[in-house]
C-alpha cells in the first residue's frame, strides 16, 4: 500500500469517534511494514474532529498539538 519513500507519519484518533478509528491502525501497520517512521496516538475521548475544533470531551486530547510538536522536534522538522 505504501512504499518506503512515503513521508514519516504522525497519526491520531479518538476512540469515541463515531467513524471507525480502526482504519488508523491499518494505516499504521501498512506504513511500518514499508519501513516508514510512524507514530500513532489513540485518545480515549475527543470525538470526531477533535484536532480542528475545541473539544470538551477530553482534556488529554487537547494536548495533541504539543505531542506532534515533540514528534517533529525529534526528527529535526521543527526548531
Amino acid at each position: 500500500m505504501y512504499g518506503k519513500d512515503a513521508p514519516p507519519a504522525f497519526l491520531l484518533v479518538a476512540n469515541d469517534d463515531p467513524n471507525p478509528s480502526v482504519g488508523v491502525m491499518t494505516l499504521y501497520r501498512s506504513l511500518k511494514s514499508a519501513g516508514v517512521p510512524a507514530e500513532v496516538h489513540i485518545y480515549e475521548a475527543g470525538g470526531h474532529g477533535f484536532g480542528v475544533r475545541d473539544s470538551a470531551r477530553s482534556f488529554v486530547a487537547r494536548t495533541w498539538l504539543e505531542r506532534m510538536a515533540d514528534w517533529m522536534r525529534a526528527r529535526a522538522l521543527l526548531n
